[in-house]
C-alpha cells in the first residue's frame, strides 16, 4: 500500500475526514510533479546517449550480388574534424546467432561508448556467412581505409571493428606490461551465448596497432572477421615485439608474451560464456607465434610471466600461414641470413642461439593437429620454411591438413572458398 493509503484515516461514520482530503489533494499534487521531474530526468537520460540517424543507404554486396540495407549512427556530440571509432554492425547473418543480447541494447551501448555504428542488414541470404562473406568483410575494410565507406567523415583506421549481432567488443585487455608498453587484446564476443563457444586468437602483424585496418586490408586478412560471424569469440593481440619489427622475435620474451594472451583470453573467457577452448591462427610474422603456442606445450620455463599466471596456456588448435618457423633449415641465399647473423653471431659458432629462437625447434614429439596453407606464389624462402614444418611433423608423425592456396597473390592471406570452407571446419572440430 502507499503512503497515501496508509495515511487516510475514516471517521466514526465511515466517511473521509476534511484534513485528510487536503492531504490527499497535496499528494497529489507532489505525485504529478514527481513524474514530471521522473520523465525529465528521462529525457536527460536519454538525450545523453540519443544517437543522430541518417538516411538509410544501400552498400553494394560482392557476398549476395544484392544491395543491403545500411543505416549509419552518430553519438552525440559527433565530430567531423577528427578520427572516429567504427562498429559496423552485420545484421541478420545466414549462420545462427549465438548472442541473446537484443540488437537495440548493443547498438545503445556502442553509441554510449562513442563509436560511430553503421548497421548493415544481410536479411538472412544464404551467401552471408564463411567463405563468401569474407570478400565483403575484406571490402568494409578497404573502403573505410581509403575513405569511400562514409564519405565526409574521417574513421580512425586503428579502431574499425566489424561485429556480428548478438556481440559485443571488449577493448584493451591487458595481458602483459613491460617497460614502456602494455600489451592488450580486443576481444568480440557473443553477449550471453545460447551455449559456450570457442575462441580464435592472431597475433597482429600490425606492430603499431594491433587492429591496423591498413595491414589487414594489405595483407586481405579476413580470418577473425569471418569466425566471428559465424558464432566464435575472436582475439585480436598485440604483436610481442613492439614497432619498428625488424624481423627478429626474442626469445624466451616472445614465449612468455604469447602464453600470457592465451591465459588472459581463457579468463576473460571465463566471464563472458566461453568454452575455455582456443587456437590460435597466424600470418606473416604471427604465424611463429602461432606454431610456438603449439610446440612449447608444457614448457615451465615460458610459464610464470604476464597476467593471470594461474591459467593454463594450452591451445586446441592452430592455423599457420606463412611464415618463418626455424633458422636452422634455411635456404642459402636467404635474405635475412645477414641480420640473423648480427644479431645472433654467426650459426656455426652459436648454434644454441639459432636454434632457440625457432618455434619449430621446440618440437620434441607429435603434436596437436595443425592446418597449414600457404600460396603458390610465396616467396622461394617462405616455401622452403613451410616445406620444412611439414617434414618435421611428418617426422614425428603429426596429424596436419595442408591446402595449397592455387590464386597466385603472394604473401597474403588466403580467400579461396574451398580453404576458408576448409579452415572453418577444422576450428569447429577443434574448438566446439
Amino acid at each position: 500500500m502507499s503512503w497515501f493509503q496508509n495515511s487516510i484515516r475514516f471517521s466514526k461514520r465511515g466517511s473521509v475526514s476534511r484534513s485528510h482530503l487536503r492531504i490527499s489533494k497535496r499528494v497529489d499534487r507532489f505525485q504529478v510533479l514527481g513524474g514530471i521531474l521522473a520523465s525529465l530526468a528521462l529525457s536527460i537520460g536519454c538525450a545523453q546517449t540519443q544517437s543522430t540517424r541518417a538516411p538509410d543507404r544501400q552498400w553494394p554486396s560482392v557476398a549476395t550480388k544484392q544491395t543491403l540495407k545500411m543505416t549509419v549512427l552518430k553519438p552525440v556530440g559527433f565530430p567531423t574534424n577528427q578520427p572516429f571509432p567504427l562498429v559496423v554492425y552485420l545484421e541478420n547473418l545466414a549462420a545462427p546467432r549465438v548472442g541473446t543480447d537484443a540488437d537495440e541494447a548493443i547498438i545503445h551501448d556502442f553509441l554510449h561508448d562513442g563509436y560511430l555504428v553503421v548497421t548493415v542488414d544481410y536479411a538472412r541470404h544464404p551467401e552471408a556467412c564463411v567463405p563468401a562473406i569474407n570478400r565483403d568483410l575484406l571490402e568494409l575494410r578497404n573502403e573505410v581505409l581509403n575513405q569511400m565507406f562514409l564519405a565526409g567523415m574521417e574513421i580512425d583506421p586503428a579502431r574499425v571493428f566489424l561485429v556480428p549481432a548478438g556481440s559485443r567488443l571488449r577493448r584493451d585487455v591487458v595481458f602483459y606490461r613491460e617497460p614502456g608498453r602494455i600489451l592488450a587484446m580486443d576481444i568480440i564476443y557473443p553477449s550471453h551465448p545460447v551455449q559456450p563457444v570457442g575462441a580464435v586468437i592472431e597475433f597482429s602483424c600490425d606492430n603499431q596497432n594491433r587492429m591496423g585496418d591498413g595491414s589487414l586490408v594489405s595483407c586481405s586478412d579476413t580470418i577473425l572477421d569471418g569466425e566471428a560471424a559465424e558464432g566464435f569469440a575472436v582475439a585480436m593481440a598485440d604483436h610481442p615485439v613492439k614497432a619498428p619489427y625488424k624481423g627478429l622475435d626474442p626469445m624466451p620474451e616472445c614465449a612468455w608474451k604469447i602464453k600470457a594472451a592465451v591465459r588472459t583470453l581463457r579468463a576473460e573467457g571465463s566471464q563472458l560464456g566461453l568454452n575455455g577452448k582456443i587456437a590460435p591462427v597466424g600470418f606473416s610474422r604471427g604465424s611463429g607465434m602461432a606454431l610456438m603456442l603449439v610446440t612449447t606445450k608444457g614448457m615451465q620455463e615460458f610459464e610464470g610471466h604476464g597476467e593471470n599466471t594461474n591459467r593454463n596456456s594450452e591451445v586446441q588448435g592452430a592455423i599457420i600461414m606463412s611464415g618463418r618457423f626455424t633458422y636452422l633449415d634455411l635456404l642459402p641465399n636467404d635474405h635475412m641470413l645477414p641480420r640473423y647473423a648480427a644479431a645472433w653471431g654467426d650459426r656455426a659458432g652459436h648454434l644454441d642461439v639459432w636454434r632457440r629462437e625457432g618455434a619449430l625447434d621446440y618440437l620434441s614429439g607429435a603434436s596437436l593437429p595443425m592446418f597449414l596453407t600457404i600460396n603458390c606464389s610465396e616467396s622461394p624462402d617462405a616455401q622452403f620454411q613451410m616445406a620444412a614444418l611439414r617434414k618435421r611433423l611428418a617426422e614425428f608423425g603429426s596429424d596436419e591438413i595442408f591446402m595449397l592456396d592455387p590464386e597466385p597473390h603472394g604473401h597474403k592471406v588466403t580467400l579461396v572458398p574451398d580453404i576458408l570452407r576448409a579452415m572453418h571446419g577444422y576450428l569447429k572440430a577443434r574448438l566446439n
